[in-house]
């Protein structure tokens, strides 16, 4: 038997070590696949929300909805043209990015209020092209 993995389909994969170790019983390779529930059930609130991008005038603002969260446990990172938005607490764990237009520095404004994270900022400038 050759020590090179055949062409072919996972099946054929499978096989083929499955031969060289001489067994004919399946083997766990280590794989692990998971599958959300369609909707969240009791004690399942969603990890990642969706972050809504509006812009009005000359500001853009992001919205997030993050049931039972405390604005202290709220955290916000704009990265470029990203915004990464965590929260965290003892039953609940939400994490969520977006691309969104870059922010300039001085201007970001965040309120939070009955679980809804809203993000305000003056979109960068750039030079034209």
């Amino acid at each position: 038997m050759s020590d090179t993995p055949p062409d072919g389909t996972i099946d054929d994969l499978i096989r083929h070590i499955r031969d060289a170790v001489g067994q004919d019983r399946p083997i766990i390779i280590g794989m692990k696949i998971i599958i959300a529930p369609a909707t969240p059930g009791p004690g399942r609130e969603g990890t990642e929300p969706a972050i809504e991008v509006h812009t009005f005038g000359n500001r853009v603002t992001l919205v997030a909805e993050l049931p039972g969260m405390a604005a202290e446990d709220v955290q916000v990172l704009f990265r470029e043209d990203r915004v990464y938005i965590w929260a965290k607490d003892q039953q609940r764990h939400y994490r969520s990015s977006a691309k969104v237009p870059p922010a300039e520095e001085d201007t970001i404004g965040v309120s939070f209020r009955n679980g809804v994270l809203e993000v305000s900022y003056t979109p960068l400038s750039l030079p034209p092209a």
